[in-house]
């Protein structure tokens, strides 16, 4: 594995964990309707589901827009959709190749239209997700001993309790690993691409690059509501080891002129209002000036990180109260700006 994709695979195993095995009778998902036939699935914790995803029901079919973090997950999302409608899956949209939001593609067959961009198609078959996978397997068994170790010298039985849950979820997760076969979208888009379904029209739009050099957003514009994946968190600044950090300030800019009111983001609760675009920008922007002045100062990757100073933003983003930032995401600006 090149030392490049390492690096951005290594990334993505602090994404999330996974979970325990949920009572298969039992709703994974509660949905939250935004307009009529138009919801967020969240997970309601009978199993790690990670993201957030949204669900549109048309006149004759269904499209989900994001896959869970193990095919497992998004088993269990296919048949909570059916507490809703029994309206067949046609449509899948992943919003970016990250594997908490497309790990569940290969649970569909080829009926279902899986959409991404060409740039994710393109990641995924070249083996980023295939070699995240190779890293978890490789970095879960240790992190199992260690949870082991715990249970064993915890003298608390409520704590106790609390680790053999976690070592429960951990050993799960194992087993979901092994099953995960990375599936890429079958159909790519470029720019754009809208659908009609029945009387709905939804756009498909790669707004440039952000979060990931294949973002896509889905817009519903009669509805006005839009799902942004991880480009656009509303007041969760989100997993910012990925992405160009500088262009991803400057794209967002077209949000602002898109007629929405609600928003459906990869993670979290659904919102309302545009306001926090602006936010999101100035501190993106903030972030790439403070490290890119460092890092033509030639200071080192660890040093920067301690360094880079965004209490100015933590009124918005309350994560950011002290001097210093994950050098994770110092590490990945330093790399766009060598690959350049």
């Amino acid at each position: 594995m090149n030392r490049g994709l390492r690096l951005l695979v290594a990334g993505m195993i602090g994404l999330g964990a996974a979970s325990g095995v949920a009572n298969a009778q039992e709703l994974a998902h509660r949905f939250i309707e935004i307009v009529p036939d138009v919801y967020a699935a969240v997970g309601n914790g009978t199993i790690q589901t990670q993201d957030t995803v949204a669900v549109v029901i048309n006149e004759h079919d269904v499209l989900v827009v994001d896959t869970n973090i193990t095919p497992e997950a998004t088993r269990r999302l296919v048949a909570d959709i059916k507490t809703l409608t029994d309206k067949p899956i046609r449509y899948v949209v992943n919003t970016h190749w990250h594997y908490d939001h497309t790990d569940g593609n290969q649970i569909f067959g080829p009926e279902v239209q899986i959409i991404g961009h060409v740039n994710a198609r393109k990641a995924i078959v070249d083996g980023v997700l295939a070699a995240r996978l190779e890293l978890a397997l490789e970095e879960l068994p240790p992190t199992i001993d260690a949870l082991q170790s715990r249970v064993a010298a915890e003298q608390d039985p409520t704590r106790r309790a609390e680790l053999e849950q976690q070592l429960a979820v951990r050993r799960a997760y194992g087993e979901q690993l092994k099953e995960t076969v990375p599936t890429p979208p079958n159909m790519t888009v470029t720019d754009r691409l809208t659908i009609y379904s029945g009387g709905r029209e939804i756009q498909i739009i790669h707004p440039g690059p952000g979060h990931s050099v294949g973002d896509l957003l889905v817009y519903l514009p009669a509805e006005r509501v839009i799902m942004t994946g991880d480009f656009w968190e509303g007041d969760r600044t989100g997993a910012l080891r990925f992405g160009f950090h500088d262009l991803w300030a400057d794209n967002l800019e077209p949000l602002k002129d898109l007629d929405f009111e609600h928003v459906i983001s990869g993670h979290g609760p659904p919102f309302t209002g545009k306001e926090t675009i602006g936010y999101f920008q100035a501190f993106l922007r903030d972030l790439w000036e403070q490290t890119k002045a460092l890092h033509d100062q030639g200071v080192p990757v660890a040093d920067a990180a301690t360094r880079v100073d965004l209490t100015k933003h933590q009124a918005h983003y309350a994560n950011f109260r002290t001097v210093g930032t994950d050098e994770r995401t110092i590490a990945r600006i330093y790399q766009v700006l060598d690959e350049r």
